[in-house]
């Protein structure tokens, strides 16, 4: 998810995360023992960030351990990295792009150890990206720095104006509160349509219409997921919902991503389908960082509010890497330092409780439901490997903006594209022998 699956490597860094980098727990700690004059390159998806935060991390970094680190942040971080990993040059420590099947792992990136190792068994999700051994371990590639949930990040004082005292814990007083907002002047959601990744959480709520956490793992026995009685098509029609009445931007070619962000902060714009990890992006442009907020999304009208968490992206060493020590060390005393604490994200280690006030209200009232891995990968690499096949991107957004244009035109447009999707998928399904 991720990928819900909402999904970003570094928001604004805080202080105590630039001087928090931990020891490494692997074979080294990286203050003594690193080589003379290792310079390591460090891929990540933060260029607006890269001069400044990033590049004061680094320096912290270096005084600590020596190591020198040097930051390249990518744009199209999925499209341009996936292309290098078929050469040398994808750096020491990267993001380990979306969609890459378990089982290529190992073609391109270095072993962590066994999720059973001293090093690794404090931490979750140490069997996600990870190929399952014969004596039922894991060897563990890939970990994240911390957890997130999707749901909805949200202004108060919007709210308020729009005579709205709390978060709908309804489907159907979502709908009320978004008619009543746009009542009042205000855009009830904002979908960044025009930036396609923040609509993957249309496919991370079909997790939570699943009620199953490992949902994604078994799709693939499905011929057609999107339709409208089933997890996908029941989200995408929220979705619809949204579009069709208004409660969206007005025009959704223009959206704008770094505006929007000014704009919820500041009260035009009531909610955003994200995950924990926006609300300090939220906060640094509102008004007041009281004013923000953050709920689950309520699917039905039961009452009972679920929300989907999964680590967020996870960390690597590339195999191509000639410092593949030093680089390990980088990894875990990122995933160390206080960064999930202090920027929306639920610690990845499992002895650690979230000190984040808008987390630790979320987390008290809502049920979390843990995305889990299927049994060696394979069966979440089927899914991955019918929608790669059908051009379905569940992970940029691209389809879920098909759906979205569809939803402007008409019902029977809207209709039309989810059969289309289930066409190709059934196609993609049977091709594949699934």
């Amino acid at each position: 998810m991720k990928k819900i699956t909402s999904l970003v490597l570094l928001a604004t860094m805080t202080a105590s995360v630039l001087v928090g980098c931990g020891k490494a727990t692997s074979s080294t700690d990286g203050t003594k023992d690193a080589k003379k004059d290792v310079t390591l390159t460090v891929l990540n998806n933060r260029t607006d960030i890269v001069s400044t935060d990033l590049k004061k991390f680094g320096e912290n970094y270096k005084t600590k351990t020596g190591v020198t680190i040097k930051w390249e942040g990518i744009t199209d971080y999925d499209g341009d990295v996936k292309v290098r990993l078929n050469s040398k040059n994808y750096g020491d420590v990267l993001l380990i792009p979306n969609g890459i099947a378990n089982a290529d792992l190992p073609q391109f990136f270095e072993p962590l150890g066994k999720n059973t190792d001293d090093k690794l068994k404090g931490y979750n999700y140490t069997d996600d990206k990870a190929i399952k051994n014969t004596d039922g371990t894991f060897t563990t590639y890939g970990l994240s720095y911390g957890m997130g949930a999707s749901g909805i990040v949200y202004n108060k004082a919007a709210f308020k104006k729009a005579g709205i005292d709390k978060f709908p814990t309804t489907l159907t007083g979502l709908y009320e509160a978004s008619a009543k907002l746009k009542a009042a002047g205000i855009v009830p959601l904002a979908t960044n349509f025009k930036d396609k990744w923040p609509l993957q959480e249309w496919d991370s709520m079909a997790i939570i219409e699943a009620g199953d956490g490992s949902y994604y793992n078994s799709i693939y026995k499905e011929t057609a997921p999107f339709s409208a009685d089933k997890p996908n098509g029941k989200a995408l029609s929220v979705l619809y919902k949204f579009v069709s009445s208004g409660w969206v931007e007005p025009d959704l070619t223009t959206t704008n991503w770094e505006q929007s962000k000014t704009d919820l902060g500041q009260g035009k714009i009531a909610m955003m389908a994200l995950g924990t990890w926006a609300i300090p992006q939220m906060q640094l442009g509102a008004t007041n960082k009281d004013d923000i907020g953050f709920a689950a999304i309520p699917v039905d009208d039961s009452g009972k509010l679920t929300a989907i968490t999964s680590p967020d992206w996870r960390l690597a060493v590339s195999k191509a890497s000639e410092n593949k020590q030093e680089a390990q060390d980088f990894l875990f005393a990122f995933v160390n330092s206080a960064y999930a604490n202090d920027n929306g994200f639920i610690p990845i280690q499992k002895d650690k409780e979230s000190t984040n006030t808008i987390i630790k209200e979320f987390t008290s009232s809502t049920k979390l439901l843990y995305t889990v891995p299927g049994p060696n990968g394979d069966e979440s690499d089927k899914k991955d490997k019918i929608a790669n096949k059908a051009a379905i991107d569940f992970y940029g957004g691209i389809y879920v903006q098909n759906v979205a244009i569809a939803a402007k035109k008409s019902k029977a447009e809207f209709d039309k594209t989810l059969n289309d999707l289930n066409t190709k998928w059934e196609k993609s399904k049977k091709e594949l022998n699934y």
